[in-house]
C-alpha cells in the first residue's frame, strides 16, 4: 500500500497564515508510521510524493473562515502559464498525475480558521483553539482509511 501524506503550509512568520504547518507538525509527532512535510508553500517538487501517495491531506489557514473546513480535492490544472508561487493543491495533483502518472486516490485539503496574518511567530488565541481539532480529524481519516 501507498504511504499516507500529510502537507501542512504556511507563513509561520505571519502568525495565524502558519497553523497547517503546526497542525502537520503535531501529526508527525503522534503518527510516525506517515510521511508529513512542512513547507512555507506548495511548489512542483511536492508532485513527487503526492505521486508515491495514496491518501494525501494538505492543511491550510483559511481567511474569512470561523469553522474548521473539510473538502476532498480533484486533479485541476492551473493556467499553464502560471506561476509555481500560485500553486494551489490540485494543480499539484494535476502535476503529479501528468509527471508521475499517479495522485492520491483520496485528498483532502483541511482549512483551519485564520484571523491574524501579522508578523509574529505565535497563533492567535482564536486560531489556536482550532488546531487540535484539525489534528484529530487528520488522524481520525487516517486511522478509517487505513482499517
Amino acid at each position: 500500500m501507498k504511504p499516507v501524506l500529510v502537507i501542512g503550509y504556511g507563513n509561520t512568520l505571519r502568525s495565524d497564515d502558519g497553523a497547517g504547518v503546526r497542525a502537520a507538525e503535531i501529526i508527525a509527532q503522534r503518527m510516525n508510521d506517515i510521511n508529513v512535510l512542512c513547507v512555507h508553500q506548495l511548489t512542483p517538487e511536492l508532485a513527487e510524493s503526492l505521486a508515491e501517495a495514496s491518501l494525501a491531506f494538505f492543511l491550510d489557514a483559511e481567511v474569512g473562515s470561523t469553522t474548521l473546513t473539510v473538502s476532498t480535492l480533484t486533479p485541476q490544472s492551473n493556467d499553464s502559464n502560471a506561476s509555481p508561487h500560485s500553486m494551489n493543491p490540485q494543480s499539484l495533483l494535476a502535476m503529479s498525475l501528468a509527471l508521475y502518472g499517479s495522485a492520491p486516490k483520496t485528498t483532502y485539503l483541511i482549512g483551519i480558521p485564520a484571523y491574524d496574518l501579522r508578523f509574529s511567530e505565535t497563533l492567535s488565541s482564536e486560531t489556536s483553539k482550532w488546531i487540535e481539532p484539525a489534528v484529530e480529524k487528520v488522524i481520525s481519516l487516517i486511522q478509517s482509511f487505513l482499517s
